[in-house]
């Protein structure tokens, strides 16, 4: 019998409970909205709390049995990130900026205790890529939005420089993950797809990769290199395919090259750096910022100086360094790692290295390519930007690790066996 596109909608539904489909249906609303404003997705949260909330009433048990043991830990451990964030307010002075900060960061909170609360067996491998289906999908919608706008109102670089709700270094971070899936759908399911399937993932991958030039975004470029070297690194050593990872290697560069000589202004911000760096100019802001954030850690001991005081502590960093315009701005540290050690010291640190650590041991031991993309994206991308001040970065981490930790069994994946249906709740 030929299978309508109706039958696909409803097939991730199959075998569901009320209740899991109403999950399950907020949480696609989710990563669907997520790449045109943030906002929608973070409204769409508390009815995913409600749905938490009925679910524990109707099943009369609070705790998920399904979830693996290092999913487990992973979950708690990002529950003691945070509650130790909460711990900092003890010896922060500014409280006021410190509660807004807590309160900006609850919606990691939030999805990571939905994930513990009740059983997501459900959310099986296949459910995971639907849904990751829908986030790609949504990104190439919005690119072709804005790509008709660009060229209606004739500028350049519309795409990534004006009206645009998600910060440029955002939209790198969701593009990279989408990469992300679609190698990992490539890799594990080429087999079982269409001639015509493949094009398909060929074509929106391009125009990923093209959106992400067209983003101009310098952690977004430098992170698609790595993920570039990574793949042909993966067919060239632990495959022991040279053939395949040479091709690779190729085609990605023929690709790369073809839009650097199409879009030259591009990637001019990343040679720009890279030639300051290699010429030893220490003018750039980057550097004035992560050499104003390194004097602040080293002068406020081994447990920072809390949540609420970071900002009037760089401040003064930067203004005894002649940086007005960080002043004015005020600018944070721009890296993940440096503000948990500014916030919290060692202990912060050590917390948010175990949070990005156990789930990527799990992910490697299953080859789990998906969880692999999301950790590398943002420990990647955390490099250049303080991820977690600002709720664009804070509700895509919430909301992916609350889904791929719920779908984290340890069956090892591969090519032969490149998905695991999971216990039905």
């Amino acid at each position: 019998m030929r299978k309508t596109v109706l039958y696909y909608i409803k097939l991730p539904f199959r075998d569901l409970r009320s209740l899991e489909i109403s999950e399950y249906i907020v949480l696609a609303l989710a990563a669907i909205l997520l790449p045109f404003d943030w906002q929608l997705s973070l409204w769409i949260l508390p009815l995913l709390l409600v749905n938490t909330l009925a679910r524990i009433v109707s099943e009369r048990r609070i705790g998920n049995p399904s979830l693996s043991k290092t999913s487990r830990w992973a979950l708690w451990l990002m529950v003691a990130y945070f509650l130790y964030q909460f711990v900092s307010m003890l010896y922060t002075s500014n409280k006021e900026e410190g509660w807004d900060m807590l309160v900006r960061r609850l919606p990691i909170l939030a999805y990571t205790l939905c994930a513990l609360a009740v059983n997501t067996a459900y959310l099986n491998r296949n459910r995971l890529r639907t849904l990751m289906y829908a986030f790609t999908a949504s990104l190439v919608v919005k690119f072709f939005v804005r790509f008709v706008i660009m060229l209606t109102v004739n500028h350049k670089f519309f795409i990534c420089s004006l009206f645009d709700p998600v910060h440029h270094t955002y939209m790198a971070m969701y593009l990279m993950l989408a990469l992300g899936f679609l190698y990992s759908e490539w890799f594990y399911h080429r087999k079982e797809m269409s001639k015509g399937m493949l094009w398909v993932l060929f074509v929106v991958a391009l125009i990923l990769v093209y959106y992400l030039f067209l983003v101009n975004s310098r952690t977004g470029t430098a992170g698609l290199i790595a993920l570039v070297l990574a793949v042909v690194a993966h067919w060239t050593f632990r495959l022991k395919q040279w053939k395949q990872g040479i091709c690779l290697f190729i085609v990605a560069l023929v690709v790369g090259t073809g839009i650097h000589f199409a879009l030259p202004e591009c990637g001019r911000r990343l040679t720009q750096t890279f030639s300051e760096m290699r010429e030893g100019d220490t003018s750039d802001a980057r550097y004035l910022i992560f050499e104003s954030s390194m004097k602040a850690i080293g002068e406020n001991g081994a447990f920072g100086v809390g949540i609420g005081d970071k900002s009037e502590v760089l401040a003064e960093k930067y203004e005894e360094t002649g940086n007005e315009h960080a002043v004015d701005a005020q600018y944070n540290s721009h890296n993940i790692y440096l503000d948990a050690m500014l916030t919290t010291g060692i202990p912060g640190l050590v917390l948010l290295l175990a949070v990005l650590v156990v789930p990527a041991f799990m992910a490697w031991r299953r080859r789990d390519f998906i969880v692999m993309s999301l950790l590398f994206t943002f420990a990647f991308s955390g490099l250049f930007e303080a991820l977690l001040n600002r709720q664009m970065g804070i509700v895509f981490l919430g909301l992916f690790w609350m889904v791929m930790m719920s779908c984290g069994e340890e069956e090892v994946l591969s090519v032969e066996n490149p998905t695991n249906k999971g216990r039905q709740s």
